[in-house]
């Protein structure tokens, strides 16, 4: 176990109309931080522990603890992890011509972002979330972490880094270990899965952040090949980790949405063409058509998953997976 003491807080100089760390924090994208105190959560991450705090005008951190390696930039870290170089209020500018729902949206649920998180860690925690509840989720990759991550001693207490596929890869034994944590059958996909991205890469992390360069499908179609990543899981390692911002993650939820949403409106005679004003002619024929197609399914299905999928991007662009985020959000 590694300690150090706190170092003084920083400010990110972010507005709460970009950033709301308590709906970001806990929507369903990342499961590790922890409220630790009066708006301030903490998570070790890049080799520290790291404190955040929601002031009333912006956003604090401070370093708690650390391990000997540790190297990273913390401050260029966290602008990176909520990718802060993208403007919300923008995005909800442009969304909100397509939708006008857009602008009740961003003022109920201010500052919710999708972050660009670690990809070894996207990967490894949505791979536990398929047919799970944030709680378990919360539960699983704190046992992994604890078990197979480093210990930072804070005033706080300690806390768990999370491991490198290297280090899970040492376990000649991991699915038994990981049944014994409580995985239940997903044990063997970890198993399979870093097996195989070991075996397969000298550098498995270097590989996986290499699909940050790739195109959507290509990412896709990659993540696909491991063991316990459907659609779903691979959207979201490709939102979350791989710089996809129109990767849509598409769940009987979100169908839900697109059924109730969209389907409707695309379709109206009245509201439709405005609804798609700003797009392209080719875009508005294939938006009709995918609302026709989602309204002729009466449940979802792997094409109409990919249909709702579709429509989001036609609808909302480049951030379409940032848009169906916080649609998200805000149906929670």
């Amino acid at each position: 176990m590694t300690s150090s003491s706190a170092q003084p807080w920083i400010d990110l100089d972010v507005p709460a109309s970009e950033l709301r760390l308590d709906p970001t924090l806990t929507c369903g994208q990342a499961f590790r931080w922890k409220a630790t105190g009066s708006s301030e959560w903490t998570c070790a991450l890049w080799d520290h522990v790291i404190d955040l705090k929601q002031t009333q005008s912006s956003v604090q951190y401070r370093v708690l603890g650390q391990l000997p390696a540790a190297r990273a930039n913390v401050e260029e870290a966290l602008r990176d992890y909520f990718q802060l170089h993208i403007k919300f209020d923008a995005l909800c500018d442009a969304w909100a011509q397509t939708d006008p729902d857009f602008e009740q949206l961003r003022k109920t649920h201010v500052g919710v972002r999708t972050l660009r998180q670690p990809v070894v860690e996207t990967l490894l925690v949505f791979i536990a979330s398929s047919n799970n509840n944030i709680k378990r989720i919360t539960m699983l990759a704190d046992k992994l972490c604890q078990h197979y991550g480093q210990s930072i001693a804070t005033e706080k207490g300690p806390f768990h880094t999370f491991p490198t596929l290297q280090r899970l890869n040492e376990d000649p034994d991991i699915e038994g270990t990981l049944s014994q944590l409580g995985f239940g059958y997903r044990a063997k996909y970890y198993a399979k899965t870093v097996n195989m991205l070991c075996s397969s890469h000298e550098d498995p992390e270097e590989f996986l952040l290499g699909l940050r360069t790739a195109p959507l499908d290509t990412a896709r179609t990659e993540l696909l090949k491991l063991s316990g990543v459907g659609p779903k899981v691979a959207d979201c390692v490709c939102l979350m980790a791989l710089d996809k911002s129109d990767a849509v993650p598409v769940d009987t939820h979100i169908w839900q949405v697109a059924q109730r949403r969209y389907v409707g409106r695309v379709l109206d005679p009245k509201e439709g063409p405005e609804m798609l004003k700003l797009l392209s002619q080719d875009h508005r024929d294939k938006a009709v058509a995918l609302a026709r197609q989602l309204k002729a399914s009466k449940a979802p299905t792997t094409k109409t998953y990919e249909a709702a999928q579709q429509l989001f991007i036609h609808l909302f662009g480049d951030f379409a997976g940032w848009a169906q985020g916080l649609l998200f959000s805000g149906d929670l």
